[in-house]
C-alpha cells in the first residue's frame, strides 16, 4: 500500500538537496536530484561542496535514512520532482510518460503473455519511468534495460532503478547503436520526430524489433499521425517481414491535448507463431470515466478470453 507521507518525505529530501546546490552552486534541479540519490545510494556526490554544505547535506539524508519506502513511493515521488525540474529548464511534461500508460501496458502484458516475462527493453528510456511504471505492476520481478543519448536522465534512470531495487541496466548511447537480443518485451514512448524524410518512430521499431525473442510483443507509444509519416509504406513492409502488428489502442485525448497518441501492439513472428485472424482494436475512454472505462476494460477481457489458445 502507498503512503502519501512517505512519498511527501522522500521527495523533501531531494527537494532540499536540490534547492540547496541550486542555490549555492547553480547546479540545475534534475542534477541536484541525482545528487540526492548517489548521496544516499553510495554515501558520496560527484561534486566538491564546501564542508558546512556537505554536512548539512548528510544532515538532510539522516533524516530519512532509516525510513522505509516502497518502490512505487520512490517512483512517484521522483516522477513530482522531475516534473519541478523540467518545468525549471521549460521543458514539456510531455517527457515523463504518465503513469495510467504504464499501468495500462503491464494489465496488457498480463493478458498477452501465457508467462510471466523476464526482462523488458526501453529503447528511449529516459528517466525511467514507463519502464518501472510497467515493472512495478508486474507479478514478478523483471529486469528493466534501457538506452538513452541524454547524460542526465540515464543517471536518473540509473538511480532510479536502483532506489527501487530493479535489477536494472541503462546505457548511454544513441538507440540505433545498439544490439542485443532475448528480449521478452520491448515499451517504448516514442521521441517527437524533426526528421520528415527520416522518421525517427520508424526506425527504432525496424532496429529493436529483432531484440525480441520470438513471439515477443514490441508495445509503443505514437502520435496518431504514425502511419501518415513519409516512407510509411515501406516502413509497413520492412516490419510485415519481421512481426505482424498485433493491435492498436487509442488514447482519449484528454490525456494527450496537444498531441493525440495512441498505443501500437507489434509481435515478432517465430516458426511457432501463428498470426491471429483479427486485429485488437480498442478505444479508450477517459480514465476518469470510470463507468465506461470499467466497460471497456470488460470488453478486453472477453476479448482475450475468447482467443486465449490462439495467443
Amino acid at each position: 500500500m502507498i503512503n502519501k507521507l512517505n512519498i511527501e518525505a522522500f521527495y523533501d529530501y531531494f527537494d532540499n538537496v536540490a534547492n540547496l546546490l541550486y542555490e549555492n552552486y547553480k547546479l540545475g534541479y534534475i542534477e541536484g536530484m541525482n545528487e540526492s540519490f548517489n548521496l544516499l545510494l553510495d554515501n558520496q556526490v560527484e561534486g566538491e561542496y564546501s564542508p558546512e554544505d556537505l554536512e548539512q547535506l548528510i544532515d538532510l539524508k539522516k533524516q530519512i535514512i532509516d525510513k522505509n519506502f516502497n518502490s512505487e513511493e520512490v517512483r512517484k515521488a521522483v516522477q513530482l520532482g522531475l516534473l519541478k525540474g523540467y518545468k525549471h529548464t521549460f521543458s514539456s511534461n510531455s517527457l515523463i510518460t504518465p503513469d495510467t500508460i504504464g499501468i495500462f501496458i503491464s494489465y496488457l502484458v498480463k493478458k498477452i503473455y501465457k508467462t510471466d516475462i523476464n526482462n523488458v527493453l526501453d529503447p528511449v528510456i529516459g528517466t525511467g519511468n514507463l519502464a518501472y511504471t510497467l515493472a512495478n505492476h508486474l507479478d514478478n520481478d523483471v529486469k528493466v534495460y534501457g538506452i538513452d543519448n541524454d547524460i542526465i536522465k540515464c543517471n536518473i534512470a540509473r538511480n532510479l532503478g536502483d532506489l527501487i531495487d530493479n535489477d536494472s541496466e541503462i546505457f548511454f548511447q544513441d538507440t540505433l547503436s545498439y544490439y542485443d537480443s532475448g528480449f521478452d518485451l520491448i515499451v517504448a514512448d516514442m521521441p517527437f520526430n524533426t526528421d520528415e524524410d527520416n522518421y525517427l518512430p520508424y526506425q527504432i521499431i525496424n532496429h529493436h524489433i529483432d531484440n525480441l525473442v520470438e513471439g515477443g510483443y514490441m508495445i509503443s507509444v505514437i502520435d496518431n499521425d504514425f502511419f501518415e509519416q513519409n516512407k510509411s509504406d515501406i516502413f509497413k513492409s520492412e516490419i510485415q517481414q519481421k512481426g505482424n502488428i498485433f493491435g492498436l489502442v487509442k488514447f482519449n485525448e484528454s490525456l494527450f491535448k496537444s498531441t493525440p497518441k495512441s498505443l501500437l501492439i507489434i509481435r515478432r513472428k517465430g516458426k511457432d507463431v501463428v498470426p491471429l485472424k483479427d486485429f485488437f482494436l480498442v478505444e479508450l475512454p477517459s480514465f476518469t470515466d470510470l463507468d465506461n472505462f470499467n466497460k471497456t476494460i470488460n470488453n478486453i477481457d472477453k476479448w482475450f478470453s475468447e482467443r486465449e489458445e490462439q495467443l
